[in-house]
């Protein structure tokens, strides 16, 4: 089943330390993070300015209280993540959503690869399973989505799929683009993934906000959308294409 990826907010749940959410003894902490490598799990991080990489988990050292996750160098959103300072991982056991927060990150050249080096979070809250899984869609062939703008139905505005689940995307469009009000309803839009699969639905822009380059300039405009009329057919296609950019995430991972 595809799974939700997106960091839940820890406040109101976590106490502290000692309620049923939290995972704050050391041996346990490691315990889970070693469960993670033994099954191969793919892990989230996220970094404040939405930056997210997907990953696997490749040690844990309680002797040296640090972790590694294994990384390529040109990995996507990897420079911006290890460049954040501070970030939040999420990944999944069973029927169990796991989320912690990785600190003093640097990147390590090992002889068997790059890692992402972490401090052993000492805190590992556990949340209720959801139901979709948010994946990053591949830089060089990109889903679109083709929409009319509000107002002005002869403009098509095409914008390019950023990371997409089965509760909704995000989407990036021109920085010249027009923004849009949260909560602004487009009734149909076209969805094209890759081949011949594609989708029509309609979509809630939740946010939208600007997002910066490596180079730190303005480069495009993130619109954050929540799925409406995705009807059966529809969801099926999109969580076809979900699977399959799982495994071909873990299969990348698997190579590093």
């Amino acid at each position: 089943m595809p799974l939700d990826t997106q960091p839940a907010r820890m406040d109101g749940l976590v106490g502290g330390g000692d309620d049923e959410f939290s995972v704050t003894k050391p041996a346990e902490v490691a315990a889970y993070l070693q469960r993670l490598i033994d099954t191969r799990a793919l892990i989230n991080l996220s970094a404040p300015d939405g930056s997210f990489l997907t990953t696997m988990l490749w040690w844990v050292d309680p002797a040296s209280a640090s972790i590694g996750f294994s990384v390529d160098e040109d990995q996507e959103g990897l420079q911006e993540v290890a460049g954040a300072g501070e970030s939040v991982a999420v990944a999944y056991l069973e029927n169990e959503k796991l989320q912690f927060v990785l600190a003093r990150m640097r990147l390590l050249r090992e002889p068997q690869g790059l890692a992402l080096q972490c401090q052993l979070p000492d805190l590992i809250v556990r949340f209720q399973r959801r139901k979709s899984f948010r994946v990053r869609a591949p830089s060089l062939s990109a889903p679109t989505l083709r929409f009319r703008m509000p107002g002005n139905p002869d403009h098509i505005v095409t914008g390019r799929i950023r990371d997409v689940s089965v509760g909704g995307c995000g989407m990036l469009l021109p920085l010249d683009t027009p923004p849009f009000e949260p909560g602004t309803v487009i009734p149909s839009c076209r969805v094209d993934l890759e081949l011949e699969e594609r989708f029509i639905a309609g979509f809630e822009i939740r946010r939208c906000e600007v997002v910066n380059g490596k180079d730190g300039k303005p480069q495009a405009l993130l619109l954050g959308c929540r799925w409406s009329r995705l009807d059966s057919g529809a969801e099926r296609t999109l969580q076809v294409y979900i699977n399959r950019q799982q495994k071909r995430q873990r299969a990348s991972a698997a190579r590093r």
